[in-house]
């Protein structure tokens, strides 16, 4: 079974210049994304979709080919992964004949991702009946204990809320972690979405959902990967 892992790696980024290359403990960020494709036990194809010739060269160092650069109308801050999906998806089938029946979208701004998750949630979909696998977290602070500001003053965001609710008595809730995107071809072609109507969660744990999107989300991830073994330990 033809297995892509799609790695989406933009120049541009308004929060760290270019962000997918910035260094987290002397190494590029994107080469801990391909350690994890290169290591799974179920991708066949790692293809990094980027505009930038510098990303490019990293990827190529890593043993992964990048013969074509993403054109810059999708490279934009408001182009959408869907976007890139669709266009990587039809440039393989088009130039090299290859037609996954699986993508896994893997975003370089999560370092402490690892093939076994990568192939935990590729198991989850084949095992199932799910359009996809989406990696979340439970949520830490509900939004029916939160507040909106509305001319200077607080006002709840639930309706009827009169006071704090404990936790036991807040539903459930879970916030996705821009991880794991693990879906079915067909999920696209159908459904012209990667989720599709039947989304499994895949729960990670808070000690492995930092995104990198700040300098210290950066600090953070260094410290958990210098201190994996206390890390290890934490609930």
């Amino acid at each position: 079974m033809n297995v892509l892992g799609l790695i989406p790696a933009r120049g541009g980024s308004k929060g760290i210049p270019h962000k997918n290359i910035a260094k987290l403990n002397g190494i590029p960020l994107i080469n801990y994304t391909i350690a994890a494709a290169k290591n799974s036990k179920f991708i066949n194809k790692i293809f990094v979709s980027t505009d930038d010739k510098k990303i490019a060269k990293l990827a190529e160092e890593q043993n992964i080919l990048v013969p074509y650069l993403r054109p810059k109308l999708i490279s934009k801050d408001t182009s959408s992964p869907l976007e890139v999906i669709k266009h990587t998806l039809k440039l393989l089938d088009e130039k090299e004949n290859y037609k996954p029946k699986i993508i896994i979208y893997l975003r370089p701004t999560s370092p402490l991702r690892t093939s076994n998750m990568i192939d935990s949630s590729i198991k989850m979909l084949i095992n199932s009946n799910a359009s996809s696998v989406l990696s979340v977290k439970k949520i830490s602070e509900h939004p029916y204990n939160s507040f909106w500001q509305k001319q200077k003053f607080l006002k709840p965001f639930k309706k009827n809320f009169t006071n704090y609710l404990r936790r036991q008595d807040l539903p459930l809730l879970y916030y996705p972690i821009g991880s794991i995107y693990t879906f079915w071809r067909k999920t696209i072609e159908k459904t012209n979405s990667y989720y599709g109507e039947k989304i499994l969660p895949y729960i990670l744990p808070e000690k492995s959902s930092i995104d990198i999107d700040t300098k210290f989300d950066l600090f953070l991830a260094e410290s958990i990967l210098k201190n994996k073994r206390f890390v290890s330990k934490l609930n």
